[in-house]
């Protein structure tokens, strides 16, 4: 891609607010399906439909055991996400967008991607090794394995995910995830028609090729040309990575306790009891799935554009956006759970009264309805704080979350059951979102006033750029 294309790139801006108020309702609504935002947004929608129409497949034809599986996998591959998140994806869009010479912008992309390599072939080799010294040949070593190319894939994607968006193209993750689906269902269909249910650990399969083939999909996009979006040709430039180490191992931290707070139950539960007791929890957050996704992926896509707009002080606009934001998803979460509610017999019916019978699914889905519903409040304002390159207090923030989730979690299964654990993480949720709002507000006062302060020697020496 020519430096020039690159320039477009960055130089390319959105309408101001004032030149879409004087748009007229055709141009407007033209605009607004045109925009590269609700393209993204839409492929993503088909993602979290595709997740959550497997998982309710998944949940009325495996066992227990297998669905508990299956659901462990996911937790480790956000597990290995969070790792490439807090050392290569979140560092990509925060500081790769800012930089203005393409030739430099190309150096640090080089290096993120030399670290990606690493990381997959890290956990690769972790999981083949695990698989064969604690299992033996057949389908337990298969599973494995399986979870295994599961993981390091799920993983390894978020760079040319991520790539797309320190870009400003969203539209290159969105055919990616296109691509991801289709894949997808084309695998995992061909294999129940040809011969039944196919053991987890091939569907864990399927779903790794579907995610390589993405990946070369957002490679073509991004580079012109098919190749694995991945390599060591960055290796020269590595050191370069150590500036950028005293902030990343803050993220790192943040983003391991963050996760650990949200999956203490996961973990704590698969450990002590075993899948089949963790997969009536899976299964009751199979509901609020499609939510995690949209919110993870809304962090991406606007973590590189708030990175810049503050740089260019205007903390201002930036603070109504997250105010927006924060409503609206929390407000979608309740018209969700409503519906929910509202139809509860049904779902219990279709969902859950085959395998989950003797399991409180009301109760539940509850649970995670309070519980996604306050990690949805505080979505936002983590986004905003990674921007601010603060990862320090994000990660003391989740430091402490992790740690009352954990304790709580503990004494929760050991006094009433694992059920009961989702109390812990709806604990710890409830705080990281007080927390973590009432640290941005103090933060954006601080750079609202700091704007404020800016503005007359601006306009002394000029016009602002």
């Amino acid at each position: 891609m020519s430096s020039s294309s690159t320039g477009k790139e960055q130089s390319g801006r959105e309408a101001s607010p004032a030149e879409v108020a004087r748009m007229g309702p055709v141009p407007r609504a033209l605009r607004f399906i045109q925009s590269r935002y609700l393209w993204s947004v839409g492929a993503q929608g088909l993602v979290s439909a595709f997740h959550f129409a497997l998982n309710l497949w998944l949940v009325r034809m495996v066992s227990r055991e297998d669905f508990g599986i299956y659901a462990f996998a996911f937790v480790l591959a956000l597990f290995a996400s969070a790792i490439n998140n807090a050392l290569i994806a979140t560092p990509l869009t925060v500081w790769t967008p800012v930089i203005k010479n393409s030739q430099e912008r190309r150096k640090s992309e080089s290096m993120f991607s030399t670290l990606n390599t690493l990381l997959f072939l890290v956990l690769s080799a972790l999981g083949c090794v695990y698989a064969f010294a604690t299992s033996t040949a057949g389908e337990a070593r298969t599973t494995l394995l399986g979870v295994t190319v599961f993981v390091a894939i799920y993983a390894a994607r978020q760079y040319s995910r991520t790539t797309g968006y320190a870009r400003m193209r969203p539209l290159v993750p969105a055919a990616g995830d296109t691509c991801y689906v289709i894949m997808g269902t084309v695998l995992v269909a061909s294999m129940y028609w040809m011969g039944g249910m196919p053991p987890i650990g091939l569907v864990l399969v399927a779903l790794a090729i579907a995610n390589a083939s993405a990946m070369l999909v957002e490679s073509l996009c991004l580079n012109g040309r098919l190749q694995w979006p991945a390599g060591l040709s960055g290796w020269s430039s590595i050191g370069n990575y150590r500036s950028l180490w005293k902030e990343t191992r803050w993220a790192l931290i943040g983003s391991m306790t963050t996760l650990f707070l949200a999956q203490a139950h996961s973990l704590v539960v698969t450990w002590k009891v075993g899948p089949e007791a963790f997969a009536p929890l899976a299964a009751g957050f199979v509901l609020f799935g499609p939510v995690r996704i949209a919110l993870i992926t809304w962090q991406n896509m606007v973590k590189p554009e708030l990175a810049v707009a503050l740089s260019e002080g205007r903390a201002r606009s930036v603070t109504a956006q997250l105010k927006r934001t924060t409503a609206t998803t929390a407000l979608a979460v309740v018209a969700l759970g409503v519906l929910l509610y509202l139809g509860w017999d049904h779902i219990h019916s279709f969902l859950y009264a085959n395998r989950y019978a003797d399991a409180p699914m009301g109760l539940i889905v509850c649970l995670w309805a309070l519980t996604t519903f306050f990690a949805a409040s505080y979505n936002a304002p983590s986004a905003a704080l990674q921007a601010l390159k603060d990862f320090r207090l994000l990660a003391m923030a989740s430091i402490y979350g992790a740690l009352l989730s954990a304790t709580l979690v503990v004494v929760l299964l050991w006094q009433l059951g694992a059920v009961y654990t989702l109390l812990g993480v709806l604990a710890a949720e409830i705080f990281m979102a007080v927390w973590l709002m009432r640290q941005l507000g103090i933060r954006m006062a601080q750079r609202r006033l700091l704007d404020t302060s800016a503005e007359p020697a601006t306009d002394a020496g000029g016009a602002r750029a």
